[in-house]
């Protein structure tokens, strides 16, 4: 039986709309990143990814809680270059995890890929990150090689993975 913690995040999730990332949005995703175990780049990376650095984009997910005010669930942020799509961050928050937003970043970040004329995507994980590492797996990512010392904090190498668009 579900609780009403996770009957509310489904309807939240029913009610959830994609948006463009934007700088309107840099003040939610260090929260996010530190609650999703991302690296959280900086208000200023992310400010000159999304408006000077061609190629670069990105995407939300926002919810709308039955009562509640709307919440950046997720987002992506991916770049564009010589036919490849990279993507360098794709976060859910783990009250909305396992209701399909991740699937919903992740096929919107291909489809933009593919219209920005790229063919293959690539990306990178810790290795420790199992979870991650399925769920990649699960949209038809395979491991293609592996990046020394990656990471930091703590200090650990990255899998490149990759998959055909």
């Amino acid at each position: 039986m579900l609780s009403e913690i996770n009957a509310a995040n489904i309807d939240a999730a029913a009610c959830c709309y994609l948006a463009r990332l934007g700088v309107e949005d840099l003040e939610e995703l260090g929260p996010l990143e530190e609650r999703t175990s991302l690296t959280f780049w900086g208000a200023d990376s992310y400010r000159r990814f999304l408006e000077e650095i061609p190629g670069y984009f990105g995407a939300k997910a926002v919810v709308l809680p039955d009562g509640g005010a709307v919440r950046l669930a997720g987002f992506y942020l991916a770049r564009a270059v010589d036919g490849d799509l990279e993507l360098l961050k794709l976060g859910v928050l783990p009250e909305f995890q396992r209701l399909g937003i991740g699937t919903r970043l992740m096929d919107a970040c291909r489809a933009e890929g593919t219209r920005r004329c790229c063919t293959r995507c690539l990306l990178e994980v810790r290795k420790s990150n199992q979870r991650a590492i399925q769920f990649y797996r699960a949209h038809g990512f395979g491991i293609s090689g592996t990046r020394a010392n990656y990471y930091s904090n703590p200090v650990e190498d990255a899998w490149v993975m990759e998959r055909d668009l």
